[in-house]
């Protein structure tokens, strides 16, 4: 007994240390919190502030204009009032991944969660400068451990190009076509890893454009007039629609997003648990059962994003970091590379210069694109030359060369991948740490489910995907194709490329080959005419690559077409409504590692923006 006592005892000074440092750890983040400078717009300067909200009322810069920093710099596809947040929490000493991540969740709140989405998805490449290490994190979706026959989801027709499904003839499945999220849990761990700014005060701005409400833009107006009616499919998607105070949201109307603000609140005070076990996670849960579809509580807790080791490939001297894990999005990225220095394109005159550079260009971006694919002549291919590539060598330079001759034969056609709506960000800090994320809803804006959870809509994003989901184990990552890329040289960063859209691998290939090999001004990459995938299958007599190219209207004189078609290269000329559909947008920033000077770009036909300092 006096043994079990004196035990009692010696446990006690244990036990109050471990109170006592609890409550010091907790006075602390409180005082921490406290003592957070307000990065709220509220304290933003007021003439700077009315200058970024103008900014934000058209998609395209009003001008050309050249972005160069020393200390810091941010390239973004999506908000001008995201990028001056983002340089607001640089300013107040974050790192890239807190200004990348305020980026981010402020640039959902403006566009109004359209074709971006906090029940999204994201993937990101970081080089870390106090170690030289380059990583990765995948925040994909995860599919439903009870959903067996991912074959049989409704379809949802609802990307760029190809017709959107009619909200009328709804199967009342609409729950089976969502997925597991991961943009937020993926925030949180990039922001566990390399942040330096309390987490809650990330989202300051993105509350406080939720609360006080942002005008509807000429972008969004159009969106809710070709999206709105499948949100309108629900009472909530109603009320959703009516935050800018009627059913028909106009230009200028302010759309208030009390609901939204609330989620935010939330994540802020209790973390990214708060989407998948907490409150909003609940009500996820229960509003995709309600409209069929086989998510559990479980499914949600079990959600992790993963940091894995990025892929890698050489291009000159240069090393060109991608994602890792399940991405077929940067395989096809570096295995173009592979192939276009095999062919010596980099020192080549630019595409949009040299017919011929052009012809192999389009085939070697055609071939990647379907690099996914095994197809029969692929397999008939490395049987014929006693080959034995997996989807997996893709990447390595033996694959490029020895594949590099079925370039010239015919290919069969493939199922098309899905279109992009996402934004891509790049941010260097201070301190030389570089963040390059996409994050994406993966549908058209707002989906087309109707279903809205905490001021959030969801996305369709199984509706698309159904091949993917039956290639994976129930309740397993889906595979992704968002490729944000880093380049180094000597152990440095020279490049950072985060490319969305239709053609994402063919955008962040020209910038990548225009920057290194070309030498090209970053405003003259984003003026060039972009390559453009075909997504229709080949026709009559066509191959998979030697189908037709794709070229803006007005894009190349008449010369350059006559060259084109004197190589055989067939050409079908796209408006540019169509154009900005299908082309891939790169937020990007290139490094003068002798001036050390970091530059980016604006440009009037391009969504693109930028800040520096």
């Amino acid at each position: 007994m006096k043994t079990m006592v004196r035990r009692r005892r010696l446990r006690r000074p244990v036990q109050l240390r471990t109170t006592i440092a609890a409550k010091l750890t907790a006075v602390l983040l409180c005082t921490q919190l406290l003592s957070a400078a307000d990065m709220s717009p509220q304290s933003w300067n007021a003439t700077e502030k009315k200058h970024v909200e103008g900014l934000q009322m058209n998609p395209f810069p009003p001008r050309a204009r050249a972005i160069q920093g020393k200390s810091a710099i941010i390239s973004d596809t999506g908000s001008p009032i995201a990028v001056y947040a983002g340089i607001v929490a640089l300013k107040n000493g974050g790192s890239a991944a807190d200004a990348a991540a305020t980026v981010a969740l402020t640039e959902i709140a403006t566009q109004l969660g359209s074709f971006i989405s906090y029940a999204g998805i994201l993937r990101l490449v970081y080089f870390d400068a106090k170690s030289g290490n380059v990583y990765s994190l995948g925040a994909g979706w995860n599919s439903y451990r009870g959903e067996s026959d991912p074959k049989s989801i409704p379809s949802s027709q609802s990307g760029l190009p190809g017709p959107s499904p009619n909200p009328e003839t709804s199967s009342g499945s609409e729950g089976r076509k969502t997925l597991v999220p991961g943009f937020m849990a993926g925030i949180e761990a990039m922001h566990k890893r390399f942040g330096k700014l309390p987490f809650a005060q990330l989202f300051q701005p993105a509350i406080w454009y939720a609360d006080n409400g942002i005008p509807v833009t000429h972008l969004l107006a159009p969106y809710f007039s070709v999206f709105g009616k499948f949100l309108a499919r629900t009472p909530e998607g109603r009320q959703f629609i009516s935050q800018a105070g009627n059913e028909h949201p106009q230009v200028g109307d302010r759309f208030v997003q009390a609901a939204l603000a609330q989620t935010l609140r939330g994540v802020a005070k209790d973390g990214a648990q708060y989407m998948y076990t907490g409150a909003w996670g609940q009500q996820f849960v229960a509003a995709v059962q309600k409209n069929g579809g086989k998510v559990t509580v479980a499914d949600m807790a079990a959600y992790e994003p993963t940091w894995e080791e990025p892929m890698a490939t050489t291009f000159g001297e240069h090393r060109v970091f991608a994602p890792g894990g399940e991405n077929d999005g940067g395989k096809a990225v570096l295995e173009a590379l592979n192939f276009a220095e095999e062919m010596n394109l980099g020192q080549a005159q630019p595409y949009w210069k040299d017919p011929q550079v052009f012809s192999w260009l389009s085939r070697i971006l055609q071939f990647a694109a379907v690099g996914a694919y095994v197809t029969p002549e692929v397999a008939a291919f490395q049987r014929e030359h006693k080959l034995s590539f997996s989807v997996a060598d893709r990447v390595s330079k033996e694959y490029a060369k020895v594949m590099l001759p079925l370039l010239e034969q015919n290919q069969p056609s493939v199922p098309s991948t899905d279109s992009h709506h996402s934004a891509g960000v790049v941010v260097v800090d201070r301190w030389g740490n570089l963040a390059a994320l996409v994050h994406t809803l993966n549908a058209a804006p707002w989906g087309t489910t109707g279903i809205v959870v905490g001021g959030v809509p969801l996305s369709d994003a199984a509706g698309l995907q159904q091949s993917r989901l039956a290639q994976v184990k129930p309740g397993d990552r889906v595979p992704d194709d968002m490729a944000p890329v880093i380049v180094m040289k000597a152990n440095k960063p020279v490049l950072a490329v985060a490319t969305v859209g239709a053609s994402l691998v063919p955008e962040t290939v020209r910038i990548i080959l225009g920057a290194l090999g070309n030498h090209a001004d970053p405003n003259i990459l984003l003026s060039t005419p972009p390559l453009l995938y075909n997504y229709a299958p080949p026709e009559s007599g066509e191959s998979y690559i030697w189908k037709k190219q794709l070229v803006p209207d007005g894009a190349y004189d008449s010369d350059f077409l006559r060259q084109l078609q004197a190589l055989g290269v067939k050409m079908q000329q796209e408006k540019r409504q169509q154009v900005l559909a299908l082309r891939g947008t790169a937020a990007f920033v290139v490094f003068d590692q002798t001036g050390g000077t970091l530059h980016s770009a604006e440009d009037p036909n391009v969504i693109d923006f930028g800040d520096a300092y």
